[in-house]
């Protein structure tokens, strides 16, 4: 009996714990937006912004692994293919895409479109593997997809810009393929070691594009301002790095390893909500009544859709391991954003 109760006072820790991280990251990836936002308002382009988070963000994460997993670091080439792809489109692709759409649309505008991958994930098992969504599924990509006309506000007053909306959609998909390519990923290949690397690679693919003239790349050494607080450009570029981008992904993956990537999946929905409020704040960005309500319509969809993908499947402890995660089931580490 006393061994039970400590096994069950031990699931309750690690779920209290993975619940935290969960919203630790939701919260420090939802500021990656403004933080972007006041950088990209003085001067610094979207290429620049995304160059610069990712390739300082690529050297913090390096010596990270190097300290905590240098085995892992070592052996990194036998998943030479993983870490590309995951490079070229959970870094380089989600992140540039969704910069650029921050020059047409609000950041929780953007994001919310984003946050439709899933949906896109859940249609390519359903085309490619017959699984078949259940009722609860079906229900929940229904809902998610009309919130998605209020998020838009097609049949209102505003305008919401067409090229936006495109560079959101290809970050969507840009996710949907890091949620495929994270389904094949070795169970037996550190986390922490496969962020450091796609970064690095993120980084490059970035930087090679800007060298070449299809993203441009610029920077200034102009203030910025978040909220009415005036800051030097390092200020906002520093958070950008360390909070939203080291901070959120190691938090991710340590809520995942507590209470695996369903539950996590769903407590990162309120990175909408913490992006929304950061964007008001910081950036006077609102969002209107009909946005605000297609909004909690499309999360409470997405929600639906991932509980019935998730149906029947193991619970979430003892926790899985990468490689371990269905289609329909989000990826064993953080979105990236």
């Amino acid at each position: 009996m006393t061994g039970d109760a400590d096994v069950h006072s031990s699931a309750a820790v690690a779920i209290r714990t993975g619940t935290a991280l969960s919203v630790l990251s939701a919260f420090t990836f939802g500021m990656s937006g403004p933080f972007a936002k006041s950088l990209m308002g003085v001067g610094w382009s979207p290429g620049g912004t995304v160059l610069a988070r990712i390739a300082g963000a690529a050297v913090v994460m390096l010596v990270i692994a190097a300290i905590a997993d240098p085995s892992g670091l070592r052996t990194a080439h036998r998943h030479a293919k993983t870490i590309v792809l995951y490079g070229l489109m959970a870094v380089a692709g989600v992140q540039a895409s969704f910069f650029l759409a921050l020059q047409y649309l609000s950041v929780g505008v953007a994001l919310m479109i984003q946050f439709l991958a899933p949906l896109l994930v859940i249609g390519w098992a359903w085309a490619t593997r017959g699984e078949r969504p259940g009722p609860v599924t079906l229900l929940g990509t229904a809902l998610a997809l009309a919130g998605a006309v209020g998020v838009l506000d097609l049949f209102g007053s505003v305008e919401v810009s067409l090229a936006g909306v495109a560079w959101s959609t290809i970050s969507m998909v840009c996710l949907a393929c890091f949620f495929v390519i994270s389904d094949r990923t070795s169970d037996t290949f550190s986390p922490l070691v496969l962020t450091a690397t796609g970064m690095s690679v993120g980084a490059v693919a970035i930087g090679c594009v800007g060298l070449i003239g299809v993203l441009p790349l610029s920077a200034t050494a102009a203030d910025t301002t978040l909220g009415s607080v005036e800051l030097a450009w390092f200020v906002p570029l520093a958070l950008l790095i360390l909070v939203s981008t080291v901070v959120a992904y190691l938090s991710g993956s340590a809520a995942v390893a507590r209470i695996g990537p369903t539950l996590t999946s769903l407590v990162l929905l309120t990175e909408v909500l913490f992006a929304v409020i950061a964007s008001w704040i910081l950036l006077g960005e609102s969002m209107t009544p009909v946005q605000i309500i297609g909004g909690a319509g499309m999360l409470g969809g997405i929600a639906l859709a991932r509980l019935g993908g998730a149906g029947g499947r193991r619970p979430p402890l003892p926790a899985p391991q990468p490689a371990e995660c269905a289609v329909t089931d989000l990826p064993s580490r953080p979105m990236p954003r």
